[in-house]
């Protein structure tokens, strides 16, 4: 197709984000926030951009998570991403809320903040020329990759056809228009009939002191099946490719500037600079929300911004109020210890809720989860209540301030 076809554009904002390389490795829990609160409206999508949030059917398709209640872990079947081939069962890297890593019941929240807050103050003034990340995203997928796009070019060979055959008759052809809109989003909403999840790693070396930085995503890519029964159906349907690229790419370069989406005001350069005060900070994230459009909870935009600062190289003064100023957002946010993430690690789950995509209140439950001795950031999760696997999930293997581009904390 042309470059220059509206119907390819269409195309193009139509496909699902996980045909779309960035956005699969980059969404975000804090883009369901938004997501779940605006109406279904397949004809508005498209492509990610860090500086603005993703229209709810970019998620919506994708709706599976943990349960809220305490279920059993299950064995994931793993299948080679080129070759389709199944691998021997393995306990997977997503975890539910089991009851067996569930180790603490319901904790005081504020007293347990306050708690990560005093840490966090405590922790000594470190530094460096990169800010070093290693994240494991683990995603429910929805679509076959090269089964959707071939379904696609199809509807889209349907589509010129009418139009040709109804460029003179302007009632026709925008019902033809509509009809193709309709077959697109029912094509894209359609559910697999196995439950599936496509993991990968990315390292970044941010760059704190104008150097050039470096970034290596879509590494070690697996593609997991719930249960032994998904990976058999899975396997009837003709065991299609469910991981588009398997890849690893490096880039070098400048980092993005949006630190938290749809707050364009913390950018890496800017979050250095940010209050270490409760009051201050409190202040500056208040007025960052009065500012947005304000379509989500407070609670929920508190915990969303303040996931993403916690993952970002703030002060230890910041990371400290920032507990704080959560610790005052405790009526729609609550804890659980001994919450496991998806290395294992046990630590805090600090959580709400919020609305699913039909506007049911308290379906989607966002989870972070931080390590109580040293306030760090652990594990992001996206959860739809009743469901077994993750809709999201983004593990905080390693962070820190390193030297050089060669170099990981610990090293």
């Amino acid at each position: 197709m042309n470059d220059n076809d509206p119907i390819n554009e269409l195309i193009t904002t139509l496909r699902p984000d996980t045909l779309t390389e960035d956005a699969y490795r980059r969404r975000r829990s804090a883009d369901l926030a938004r997501a779940f609160q605006t109406p279904r409206t397949p004809h508005h999508l498209r492509r990610f951009s860090m500086a603005k949030r993703r229209p709810l059917t970019l998620f919506a398709v994708a709706a599976a998570g943990i349960a809220a209640a305490a279920i059993a872990v299950p064995q994931f079947v793993s299948a080679d991403p080129t070759t389709g081939a199944p691998i021997a069962a393995q306990p997977s890297g997503v975890h539910e809320v089991p009851a067996q890593v569930t180790t603490g019941a319901p904790a005081n929240t504020r007293t347990i903040l306050l708690a990560a807050a005093k840490v966090a103050a405590e922790e000594p003034i470190s530094s460096g020329t990169f800010w070093y990340s290693r994240v494991r995203t683990v995603q429910m997928v929805h679509v076959a990759p090269l089964e959707y796009k071939a379904e696609l070019k199809k509807l889209d060979a349907e589509l010129k056809a009418e139009e040709a055959r109804f460029k003179d008759k302007p009632a026709e052809l925008e019902a033809a228009r509509k009809e193709f809109k309709d077959k697109v989003d029912a094509l894209k909403t359609a559910e697999l009939p196995y439950t599936a999840t496509r993991g990968d790693t990315a390292e970044s070396w941010l760059s704190l002191r104008n150097a050039t930085g470096r970034s290596v995503k879509n590494q070690d890519v697996k593609i997991e099946f719930a249960t032994p029964e998904d990976r058999a159906k899975w396997q009837q349907a003709g065991s299609p490719r469910l991981s588009e690229d398997d890849r690893p790419k490096t880039k070098e370069g400048a980092p993005e500037g949006i630190v938290s989406i749809g707050n364009d005001s913390l950018t890496w350069s800017s979050i250095a600079e940010l209050p270490t005060g409760k009051a201050a900070l409190k202040a500056k994230l208040h007025s960052m929300y009065e500012q947005g459009d304000k379509r989500i909870p407070l609670a929920l935009y508190m915990w969303q911004t303040g996931a993403d600062l916690l993952s970002a190289p703030i002060t230890s003064g910041t990371r400290a109020a920032l507990y704080q100023v959560l610790a005052d957002s405790t009526s729609q946010l609550t804890s659980q210890t001994g919450v496991a993430d998806g290395k294992g690690r046990t630590g805090v789950a600090l959580e709400t809720t919020g609305p699913d995509e039909t506007g049911a209140a308290g379906r989607i439950t966002y989870r972070l989860i931080f390590d109580d001795k040293t306030a760090k950031l652990l594990e992001l999760a996206v959860i739809e209540t009743g469901k077994a696997t993750p809709l999201l999930q983004q593990t905080y293997e390693a962070m820190g301030y390193v030297g050089d581009l060669t170099a990981k904390p610990g090293q």
